[in-house]
């Protein structure tokens, strides 16, 4: 008898230790400042990146919240703005310690639309953490793909640590990571290079950031590789080669125009980054026969290879 009440104690500790261990995250209505988006996209939205935090370790998320007295007083469901006076009735309703704004607005003419968001600490009122903007489709599952990858850079984890059904996963070692598909070339800053393109051929920035999120390489990953490792020419491209003797080549794969023509191919090479330059452009590497790689700022709608990291 003691024993099993020495044991049900045990279990209740560890409830009690686990419970205070989650951090609660509200997830509210998607802001549409111009009400262009469908709600039952924006409803799809929340759903999806509540399942995103719910599948993160450590992370609780609710969205079943009425807000609409809330809405009604503030309305913060329109601007994007949430007072103090929000965030504490907030707390004070769900027991949560974060609350997550996402906004959503229409993209181009078709049937894109463009989602970011923030996620707010309810005692302080102090932004936490906001993403870069995500590019989705509405028609496929684009849409959960970038949820995936607003939480994995809300929370500060890797969006590829959602496996093909959803869930979480834990994050591979940089061990098992180089022994598979990432290469260590010994940089100051941990990252892994990946051996290969990716095989979708050329993206524009849009779709390259909404695909890959975090596992795109920033400007400042592309500059410490530039600066840190040797690079030589190797047939079309470049081979690159750490301090440690290990090296990945990268291909003069040539690059698509915004009009859909390809050009260049086995002379230029034209790499994204997740870097953005505005509204209309990004930063990107590039090469070709008569220059040395560096950094260019381009066009969003060109066509060019991605090859991505393994963050440390």
């Amino acid at each position: 008898m003691k024993r099993f009440l020495f044991l049900i104690t045990l279990l209740t500790i560890t409830l009690f230790i686990t419970a205070q261990n989650i951090k609660r995250v509200a997830i509210l209505e998607t802001v549409d400042k111009y009400d262009k988006v469908d709600y039952g996209v924006e409803f799809q939205l929340r759903a999806f990146i509540t399942d995103a935090v719910n599948k993160t370790p450590g992370f609780e998320g609710y969205d079943r919240v009425d807000m609409s007295q809330i809405n009604k007083e503030h309305n913060f469901q329109r601007t994007g703005m949430v007072s103090d006076a929000d965030i504490k009735k907030l707390g004070e309703m769900t027991g949560a310690s974060s609350i997550v704004v996402a906004e959503a607005a229409a993209y181009g003419s078709d049937d894109r639309i463009i989602i970011a968001a923030k996620i707010i600490n309810i005692e302080s009122g102090r932004i936490e953490n906001s993403t870069r903007p995500k590019v989705a489709s509405t028609s496929d599952n684009g849409m959960e793909t970038a949820c995936n990858a607003v939480v994995a850079e809300l929370l500060g984890k890797s969006s590829d640590s959602y496996n093909s059904k959803g869930s979480v996963q834990s994050s591979p070692s940089k061990q098992s990571v180089s022994q598979e598909e990432y290469v260590d070339l010994g940089l100051p800053s941990g990252t892994l290079w990946k051996k290969t393109n990716e095989k979708g051929g050329y993206y524009d920035y849009d779709s390259a950031v909404s695909e890959f999120g975090t596992r795109l390489p920033t400007k400042e990953q592309w500059e410490e590789l530039m600066a840190e490792c040797q690079w030589s020419r190797t047939g079309s491209g470049y081979k690159v080669t750490g301090n440690n003797g290990k090296t990945i080549i990268l291909p003069a794969a040539g690059f698509r125009l915004c009009t859909g023509i390809v050009s260049d191919v086995g002379s230029w090479g034209d790499y994204w980054s997740s870097s953005s330059n505005g509204s209309e452009e990004a930063w990107s590497l590039f090469f070709n026969p008569a220059w040395c790689a560096d950094m260019y700022r381009t066009e969003r709608c060109y066509g060019y290879s991605v090859r991505l990291v393994h963050n440390p």
